[in-house]
């Protein structure tokens, strides 16, 4: 599904997508000379092959009809090198190069992720756009939302043609989703948030996060700690809770027990909780891999008569606005969602404005905001 939207207000990104509202996006753009644009001919030129192997390479429809990988790769460097993209406007009019040379960007996320981080990343792309040097000169940027069912982006139109946009920022891929991104050649630029995956730039938060959350539990004096996650486990949660429970098994000599829900949201994380709660369980701390899963463990918790913190401390990781709302306010550890956009954003419009530069993994530090979840706020 793609929602274009407007990117003032964004707080009500949601309502957006619930009524399928479509309109462009007005981004800032500059009034100097648009750089010219690089087309399939100058890629045929460039690698010394014909145009029609070029289109082709570029529709992914190499495979059909019988291109060598040889062939495939040297098109591929040269897109990369020339920093080509698919010129959106001609392909939707059938009318060859337009006038103006406009970009369009694309934020794709899954139907199952939290929204919240999308206001992030949108308001730092329009910020970035807007503040754009003299590389980004004459273009000017539309932004479209795409979501897609978990575990199935590779059904997302125009993603391997290019038909749809220039350039993206992907989040919130399962597993399965990754492979399909290791395996493709996506014919524009792309930085990944929260995967690190080759042939990507990409922003991920520090790998110790889970450790760090670990490490607020033990201050405050807690020693039966659990994590609290979904399955299966993408590879930022992954990444969380290995780093907690390598975290436990070192400080305390015995592994951190894994209360395992069927998914990400709210209910199943409850599910879980007071699953594990009917059947006996009793621990003094618990981390939630996702704000979702702590509102979720919160109201199982409270279910039982039991008490935050005085009964069970709860760590999150800060993906929702609404953490300090909890009741109690929830203690996170986890990066700060303004610099996780920034730096996509950083990303994205680099490769956009030089094409052919190396991907880069940038890592954001994570942080503990303390609140009164643990006793600690």
């Amino acid at each position: 599904m793609s929602v274009w939207l407007a990117v003032p207000g964004l707080a009500s990104l949601w309502e957006y997508c619930q009524e399928l509202i479509q309109r462009k996006i007005p981004m800032p753009q500059s009034t100097s000379k648009a750089r010219g644009r690089v087309t399939v001919k100058n890629i045929a030129a460039h690698a010394g092959v014909s145009i029609g192997a070029v289109s082709s390479v570029m529709n992914n429809r190499h495979v059909e009809r019988r291109i060598s990988q040889g062939t495939v790769d040297k098109i591929r460097a040269a897109s990369a090198k020339l920093g080509y993209l698919p010129n959106i406007s001609a392909r939707r009019l059938r009318s060859g190069t337009s006038q103006k040379h406009n970009i369009v960007l694309a934020f794709v996320t899954s139907y199952e992720a939290p929204l919240s981080l999308a206001n992030h990343l949108i308001s730092a792309l329009r910020q970035s756009v807007g503040q754009g040097g003299r590389e980004l000169a004459g273009m000017s940027f539309s932004l479209m939302v795409e979501m897609f069912p978990a575990g199935q982006l590779r059904t997302m139109p125009g993603l391997l043609t290019g038909d749809h946009f220039n350039a993206a920022i992907i989040t919130n891929t399962t597993p399965e989703d990754d492979q399909f991104l290791n395996r493709a050649h996506l014919p524009f630029p792309v930085v990944l948030v929260n995967r690190a995956i080759p042939r990507y730039s990409c922003v991920i938060e520090d790998p110790g996060a889970g450790g760090l959350a670990g490490g607020v539990l033990f201050r405050g004096k807690r020693r039966d700690l659990a994590v609290l996650h979904g399955s299966p486990l993408t590879q930022t949660t992954q990444g969380r809770v290995d780093s907690f429970m390598n975290t436990v098994a070192q400080q305390l000599g015995r592994p951190a027990r894994e209360i395992v829900a069927k998914d990400l949201s709210e209910t199943a994380a409850y599910d879980a909780m007071i699953r594990f709660l009917n059947q006996g369980g009793k621990i003094d701390g618990l981390y939630t891999v996702t704000d979702s899963m702590a509102l979720g463990a919160y109201h199982a918790i409270k279910e039982k008569g039991l008490g935050i913190p005085g009964d069970i401390a709860v760590v999150g990781v800060g993906d929702y606005d609404i953490s300090a709302f909890f009741d109690p306010p929830l203690t996170v550890v986890g990066v700060e969602r303004s610099e996780v956009g920034k730096e996509a954003s950083r990303l994205l419009l680099r490769q956009l404005a030089q094409g052919g530069l190396p991907p880069l993994k940038v890592e954001i530090p994570v942080q503990s905001v303390l609140r009164a979840s643990t006793g600690r706020g």
